[in-house]
C-alpha cells in the first residue's frame, strides 16, 4: 500500500479553489428543483421532512423485474432526501435556521430574514450564500461544489 506524503502535498491539490457564486446557484437548484422532485420520488412530502423519522428500511415491495428500476429509483429518492436533512442538520445554527426555513418549511426569503431577525442587506449578501455554501460542504452523497479552473487544472 502506498503512503501519502502530506508534507509534500499543495492545498490546492486537496481542496482547490471553490467558484462560491457558481456553487450557491448549483445548491439552489438542487434544494429547489432536485429536492422536491425527490421527495415527490420516494413517496414522501415536504412536511414530513420536518421532523423525518428514517428507519432504514426501503418501503417499496418487490413485485418482479419489471419493479426493479422503479424500487432502486425511490430508494435513490429516499437516500437524497435523507442526505438531504442529515446536511442541513450538520450546518452551523444560523445555516441551519436559513436552510429549514426556505427548503423543508417552504417559507419565502422575506418570512425566513424577518422571522430570523437578520437585515436583508445581510441576509442576501452574506448569510443566505453562507448557508448554501456550508451546505454544500456537508451534503455528502454528491459534490455540489464548482471548482475554479485555475485551480484545480482540468475540471
Amino acid at each position: 500500500m502506498t503512503e501519502l506524503d502530506f508534507d509534500s502535498m499543495d492545498m490546492g491539490t486537496l481542496f482547490p479553489e471553490v467558484d462560491e457564486e457558481a456553487t450557491t446557484q448549483k445548491v439552489t437548484h438542487f434544494l429547489r428543483v432536485t429536492l422536491p422532485k425527490m421527495v415527490r420520488v420516494s413517496g414522501q412530502s415536504m412536511t414530513d421532512l420536518k421532523s423525518p423519522s428514517y428507519d432504514g428500511m426501503p418501503k417499496a415491495k418487490p413485485a418482479g423485474n419489471a419493479a426493479e428500476a422503479r424500487i432502486v429509483r425511490r430508494l435513490y429518492a429516499e437516500q437524497i432526501v435523507k442526505q438531504t436533512v442529515v446536511a442541513i442538520k450538520h450546518c452551523g445554527q444560523d445555516s441551519r435556521s436559513i436552510l429549514s426555513s426556505l427548503y423543508l418549511q417552504g417559507d419565502t426569503d422575506t418570512m425566513c430574514f424577518m422571522g430570523l431577525g437578520f437585515s436583508e442587506s445581510s441576509y442576501f449578501h452574506v448569510r443566505k450564500p453562507q448557508a448554501l455554501l456550508e451546505f454544500a460542504d456537508c451534503y455528502m452523497l454528491d459534490d455540489l461544489h464548482v471548482f475554479k479552473k485555475s485551480s484545480f487544472g482540468a475540471v
